[in-house]
């Protein structure tokens, strides 16, 4: 159980206050994947994003300002600030690789700070919306550029799968997704181009042919952004739930000491019902309820009120 709980026990048979808790991965999966692209390539907007999309999937795309340019027909092989915002509006992560792709680890601090200020800030005033993670380039970090770079985020990608190029057997990709499942864990699927350029694909359908196999398994894993698996997570560790029987049903009042400004995201709470069905409203709203065999499964507020569950 990843939040921890406080129990008032005098509840009907049906729904004990032992029986609620946080799931590990949003909607009750057993692991999570975050699919991520490096290096604002133009095949990013032109295939990437469309293939995730047919799927239900969003992915992570992390950008060098430096490498984007201002009209498409000025450089073919990366995507425009405009695509990039087109992409965020469609639910995709747009975030921050530093501003020209250097060994951070090489920058004196007035450098280091200057490569990830100067990209958060052409990605606000482009897109609109803060870069909350980073990715570091070349994988290239250490303690001082992981501190400077974690400054008002959630989350930084310090380890990842290969997805592209000699790194893409189906077999060795399938193992990963397995392992994961096993583990529980989440894991964060890396790659550049598909047709060109670093770790390319020597057939592009190995890449699609991934994205079907993950859909096929899209009852056990969550396929989330970078962004949302690392808040959900930090979430789901943080929060505590106190759980009291409240007339025919239990109210059920969270609290977290993350900071919403960076941390809003739903969770879900599950409540083992024996397959019974249950109604549940948090702050005057009734809250979707989803079924798997014996639980219900709830996507509350971690900062609202109490979840009052009938």
């Amino acid at each position: 159980m990843a939040a921890s709980m406080a129990v008032a026990i005098g509840c009907s048979a049906d729904l004990q206050p032992e029986n609620i808790s946080v799931a590990d991965y949003k909607d009750g999966k057993e692991c999570a994947v975050s699919l991520t692209f490096d290096d604002s390539m133009k095949e990013h907007y032109t295939i990437v994003a469309p293939e995730l999309e047919k799927r239900g999937f969003r992915g992570t795309f992390w950008m060098c300002g430096a490498w984007m340019p201002a009209e498409a027909d000025q450089d073919t092989t990366h995507f425009t600030w405009a695509e990039a915002k087109e992409m965020s509006d469609k639910g995709h992560e747009m975030s921050n690789h530093s501003w020209s792709h250097p060994y951070l680890t090489m920058l004196s601090d007035e450098e280091l700070t200057e490569q990830i200020r100067k990209n958060d800030e052409a990605i606000l005033a482009n897109i609109g919306k803060a870069s909350t993670t980073f990715c570091f380039p070349y994988n290239a970090f250490n303690e001082k550029v992981i501190a400077k770079a974690m400054e008002g985020r959630v989350g930084a990608r310090l380890k990842e799968f290969w997805l592209g190029g000699q790194h893409s057997p189906k077999e060795y990709l399938q193992k990963t997704v397995e392992d994961a499942l096993a583990s529980g864990s989440w894991i964060a699927g890396m790659t550049h181009g598909i047709n060109y350029g670093y770790d390319c694909y020597s057939d592009p359908s190995e890449f699609t042919d991934f994205l079907d196999y993950l859909k096929s398994l899209e009852d056990r894993i969550w396929v989330g952004t970078f962004r949302d698996v690392a808040v959900y997570t930090a979430l789901a560790k943080d929060v505590k739930l106190t759980v009291e029987a409240d007339g025919k049903g239990l109210s059920v009042t969270p609290a977290t000491t993350l900071d919403r400004s960076l941390y809003e995201h739903p969770l879900t709470m599950v409540a083992a019902t024996g397959g019974k069905k249950v109604k549940a409203q948090q702050d005057g709203k009734t809250l979707e309820v989803k079924y798997d065999g014996d639980n219900a499964y709830i996507d509350f507020c971690p900062f609202g009120g109490p979840v009052s569950i009938r």
